[in-house]
């Protein structure tokens, strides 16, 4: 029998590999480094496009709207349409927004663009998890690397956002320079994707048709709207004009539950009926998967709450420039070196942090507060790692959109908590002294839920923040708990032999009444039987490798006979 040529795809080389790693963590990077960015220049946008105080909160509120609720669907497409198209797709549509708000002249304007821009990352975040989970097998020490690289987007993103927004936002620059520079950033990386991203594979024009008509457009639509629903409540309870007791925002809240659980109704019917689901609610009995997004869900909640609360500590309170709020940030960035030894601090120091003079002097203060929140960064490579592991090389992008799903609806969530104790905290404390309620600082509160009390005092805006801090406590003790308990038995993510080899499986493969050889081969190597013919018992062996699927045929009663790389050991 004649030998059939392997299928399998030549192997990276050193550059291509690099880009790929650089082209995914790139566009990690390009939304937190928004995030950082508007975290420190939006009160100079409000100020040139006349944003009012209590519409301050819109423009991030609608992107990160916009961001959650097309992430699960993006997360279907990708599968659907193909990891790399979608990825390109992204990066133009993120590029092209961002050249439009640069040239935003209203606020109106502004905020529409801003909620239009959060379909960028929404693209790219599931594709791009979904392009290292499939490119690089499980084992290899890349693969690691890589998604290490994916989760170190975040932070250095995030602190470079906050320097270039108190750079640009100064009063020698403008606020519109950061958005070309998003623009420069995105293009560039999609131009490295172009070349460097391996294609999609079989996906041809008319197979791409018909999975769009298959696509769960009926699930994407009741998702949509639910998810639109919870999140705009919980955005706009704090600006409504009666706050939480509004009568739109009560009614949110069922309208909200009851597209939601119809949603997953609808998902569990159709893949019962084994068609095309947006979340097959199966992936969820994936090991580990549920206690890992609960986890990454709390912990988020308290992450991002914690660095919006800071910066209203140093500009509102402290009265400090934007160009010092962004540097006084800056430790948060290589915080992870200080890990081993924050045990070293006394117990009273840490929990002190609530009861914080704002004028102490920031080496004392905040400075710990930007040391000690690692968390989050430190375990985010780990989890999306494991949640990547845990699914099949088909729904990787279905994960990564779920694993971003969660930190999009824990920032909503948490900042909603958060402002309402604030809020509440602040409004009690000015009705207990009144005398140091108002003064000449005017501020932009964290929600202005009354047209009377929108602005507080520094001393009501302090209590009101410490109290919120108890909130982001609460949010990191309910992580705490999820991981003790729900990690038991989690076995080691990409546990090696060495540091310089890739795990290697050895798996045995019998056949009826066959002696069969061993067969010892690198990365994930899946093995199955297949059928007889003409007496000759073959059997196949399926491997996916950089994102391809390929089949090796091996006579088991020659050893010579084996199209692929794999070493053979007889009995």
């Amino acid at each position: 029998m004649a030998e059939p040529q392997s299928t399998t795809p030549p192997p990276l080389s050193n550059l291509k590999t690099t880009l790929i790693v650089t082209s995914v963590s790139g566009v990690t990077l390009l939304g937190s480094f928004l995030s950082g960015a508007l975290t420190i220049a939006l009160p100079s946008v409000a100020e040139d496009l006349g944003i009012s105080a209590a519409n301050l909160q819109w423009p991030v509120s609608m992107y990160s709207l916009v961001n959650g609720v097309f992430l699960l669907v993006a997360g279907g497409l990708a599968d659907t349409l193909g990891r790399k198209t979608l990825f390109l797709v992204g990066t133009a549509a993120f590029a092209i927004i961002a050249l439009g708000v640069s040239f935003a002249q209203t606020s109106f304007s502004f905020i529409i663009l801003m909620s239009l821009l959060g379909l960028g990352p929404a693209i790219l975040s599931p594709a791009g998890a979904g392009i290292l989970g499939a490119t690089f097998p499980p084992g290899s020490r890349i693969r690691t690397i890589a998604f290490a690289s994916l989760g170190a987007g975040q932070p250095i993103g995030f602190i470079t956002g906050l320097v270039a927004g108190g750079i640009l936002s100064s009063k020698w620059c403008v606020w519109r320079s950061l958005y070309w520079l998003l623009c420069g950033l995105s293009t560039g990386l999609g131009v490295t994707a172009i070349y460097s991203l391996p294609p999609d594979v079989h996906l041809t024009r008319s197979r791409m048709i018909s999975q769009l008509k298959e696509f769960d457009w009926i699930g994407a639509l009741l998702s949509s709207i639910g998810a639109t629903s919870l999140i705009f409540a919980l955005s706009d309870a704090e600006s409504a004009p009666d706050g939480w007791s509004t009568p739109y925002i009560p009614a949110l809240l069922p309208t909200a539950a009851t597209f939601l659980v119809s949603f997953l109704w609808w998902e569990e019917k159709r893949e019962q009926n084994q068609k095309h689901v947006l979340m097959p609610l199966s992936i969820w009995r994936a090991k580990g998967l549920g206690t890992m997004i609960a986890m990454i869900f709390c912990a988020w909640a308290a992450f991002n709450s914690m660095q919006y609360l800071a910066t209203l500590m140093y500009q509102q309170v402290q009265r400090i420039s934007p160009l010092r709020t962004a540097i006084y940030f800056l430790p948060m960035a290589g915080s992870g070196t200080c890990v081993p030894s924050a045990a070293k601090f006394p117990t009273r120091l840490i929990c002190s942090l609530r009861q914080m003079d704002p004028n102490a002097n920031y080496g004392f203060g905040m400075l710990w507060v930007m040391l000690l929140s690692v968390g989050p960064d430190l375990f985010f490579s780990a989890a999306n790692l494991h949640i990547q592991n845990s699914v099949g090389e088909d729904k990787q992008a279905l994960a990564g959109s779920l694993f971003m799903i969660a930190t999009r609806y824990a920032t909503a969530l948490g900042l909603a908590v958060c402002s309402a104790v604030s809020t509440a905290e602040a409004r009690r404390y000015t009705q207990k002294k009144p005398s140091n309620s108002f003064d000449t600082f005017n501020s932009t509160s964290i929600a202005s839920s009354s047209s009377d009390e929108s602005s507080f005092s520094p001393d009501a805006l302090l209590q009101g923040l410490r109290a919120a801090g108890w909130a982001c406590l609460a949010f990191t003790i309910l992580a705490f708990i999820i991981a003790v308990f729900g990690l038991r038995g989690t076995d080691i993510v990409e546990k090696r032999t060495s540091d310089d080899e890739p795990t290697r499986y050895n798996e045995e493969i019998e056949l009826p009444e066959l002696r069969t050889p061993t067969v010892q081969a690198e990365g994930n190597l899946r093995a199955e039987k297949s059928g007889f013919e003409g007496g000759d018992a073959e059997f196949s062996r399926d491997s996916t490798v950089y994102g391809s699927t390929f089949r090796s045929r091996m006579n088991p009663t020659d050893t010579n006979s084996i199209s692929s790389d794999a070493a053979v050991a007889p009995l």
